[in-house]
């Protein structure tokens, strides 16, 4: 990715460190779609919607998505915002709704990581990076003073990824009466198997298993030797 310097030095040099960590921008993606599993808590709940979650959990992510960002790439701690990235101060917010990002007092004047993904059918995220000045935001802002991009500073945003492809979440991607067939099999055991006869040609993951299963060690109903592997080769089902 070219970028003129001149354009924002800092946010084009905060840029280019991020395409350097991440090329492709799948670990980033991976961040995401295991902080939104992380939040689901799928093994011991089944929840696996975002409309599952508690309005409480759902305003915890954008704090989840800053901590595993910087464990995974080891930021530096800023000293006044959340990391400090290419010698650069950076503040990292996150939304669910495109645009939706609350933006502090103390990010004025420095550059911004803005963060969305949607966890639904067809699931994408999007990260770019914004310097905050008083033009770019919205008049007023909440009762702790936060407020919101207007059409200005959304339009500011340098897109490092936008609308990219985000690991899908594959009970959102079977019908609705599919994944209730699934969930309402019985014990772990049956629901398991028939995740994977209604699933075929599907790349199924752990956090899918874990959802379905809702149990300790539940890749052991997967193995063979009595799991799914085991019940199902006779149906002709391998994996």
């Amino acid at each position: 990715m070219a970028l003129e310097l001149s354009v924002d030095e800092e946010v084009a040099k905060v840029a280019i460190q991020l395409r350097q960590l991440d090329p492709t921008g799948r670990m980033f993606a991976r961040v995401i779609r295991d902080t939104i599993d992380q939040l689901y808590d799928e093994q011991r709940t089944g929840r696996y919607k975002w409309d599952q979650l508690y309005k409480t959990e759902k305003t915890h992510c954008g704090t989840l998505v800053e901590i595993n960002l910087q464990r995974r790439f080891d930021f530096d701690d800023g000293k006044t915002l959340d990391y400090e990235i290419a010698g650069v101060e950076v503040d990292c917010k996150y939304s669910q709704r495109l645009g939706g990002w609350m933006i502090p007092p103390e990010a004025l004047g420095h550059v911004c990581m803005v963060v969305w993904a949607e966890d639904s059918s067809h699931p994408k995220w999007s990260l770019g990076l914004v310097r905050i000045t008083p033009e770019r935001l919205n008049s007023g802002g909440n009762r702790d003073s936060k407020a919101t991009l207007n059409v200005t500073g959304r339009d500011a945003i340098l897109w490092i990824w936008r609308d990219a492809e985000l690991p899908p979440n594959v009970l959102l991607q079977l019908p609705q009466d599919v994944v209730d067939k699934i969930m309402i099999s019985g014990s772990g055991v049956k629901r398991i198997n028939n995740l994977f006869r209604l699933t075929q040609g599907m790349r199924i993951g752990r956090a899918v298993v874990a959802t379905v299963a809702q149990q300790d060690d539940y890749m052991k109903r997967v193995r063979a030797n009595g799991g799914a592997r085991t019940t199902l080769k006779p149906e002709g089902i391998s994996f």
